[in-house]
């Protein structure tokens, strides 16, 4: 998993001559921001999971939140950056309904009498109601999110470890073996001309 990630990033160094990245290379370049360790993608997928709630706005808050805390924090920021952005127009409609119903079930808020509005003008009235359920909403859907995340991409991480390690002992066992098998016979014809 390590080769494939490090194939589909962009180059440290490269990044570092990059014009718009110079006064922060100090900050972006920073190693622990680029390995790819369990420890760092993990956190860094659960993270992003996390951030990919926040309701939707017309400024980056995503990327924002995403930079701040991946340096903070120094997570991997590909990863980081890469499960931000299943958070995007194709998605936030349902996403936005989803954190609105689970805020409002967990208020016990009553949504009916706004659905039967959306038909009419005075829907705007109603928009200031829905602040609190998105917001609880969001905030519920991202922890679980990001508790789902994490034991999925740990999970992951050690099953093709794992994988790795048995095709490794595999190899190594049909070498082994194919070398025994080799001295047997070259053993065997030493005794046969004796």
């Amino acid at each position: 998993m390590q080769r494939w990630l490090k194939r589909i990033t962009p180059d440290r160094r490269t990044l570092e001559k990059h014009w718009c990245l110079k006064p922060f290379t100090t900050l972006v370049v920073n190693r622990g921001c680029w390995t790819f360790h369990r420890h760092s993608v993990t956190r860094a997928f659960a993270l992003g999971l996390f951030i990919a709630f926040i309701p939707p706005t017309p400024l980056p808050v995503h990327c924002v939140t995403c930079v701040i805390l991946g340096l903070a924090l120094r997570l991997n920021l590909p990863v980081l950056f890469a499960t931000v952005f299943i958070s995007n127009p194709f998605t936030w409609l349902p996403q936005v309904l989803g954190s609105i119903w689970v805020g409002a079930k967990l208020m016990r808020l009553d949504l009916m009498p706004l659905v039967h509005d959306v038909g009419n003008r005075t829907i705007w009235a109603h928009l200031n109601e829905l602040w609190a359920p998105l917001l609880l909403g969001a905030l519920v859907l991202g922890l679980s999110a990001a508790a789902c995340g994490y034991v999925l991409a740990q999970t992951a991480w050690r099953a093709r470890v794992a994988y790795h390690l048995r095709r490794r002992r595999a190899r190594s066992h049909s070498r082994g073996a194919g070398a025994d098998g080799r001295a047997a016979r070259s053993g065997g014809r030493g005794a046969a001309l004796d």
